[in-house]
């Protein structure tokens, strides 16, 4: 039966060794993975503000260009007050 010194003894390396533990490496990408995700909520969050800026400047944009029948309107009492 192995005890918690001899499987810890074996899951690191020796002394002179160049390369860093394998625990170095899971707290390493256990914490790529935590900004990973506050990236994504992030860029989820970005992408929703986008939309709802999109949404509104569309609805600005339509309040503002007049139709095709509103130009005609303008060219016909345009000539009528002449």
């Amino acid at each position: 039966m192995k005890t918690k010194r001899s499987t810890a003894a074996k899951n690191s390396p020796p002394p002179d060794s160049p390369f860093p533990s394998a625990r170095y490496f899971q707290i390493h990408f256990q914490y790529l993975q935590e900004i990973i995700g506050d990236l994504r909520v992030q860029v989820e969050k970005a992408n929703r503000q986008i939309a709802e800026l999109q949404v509104q400047l569309h609805l600005q944009q339509s309040a503002y260009e007049p139709s095709q029948n509103d130009y005609g309107k303008e060219t016909e009492n345009y000539f009528e007050r002449r």
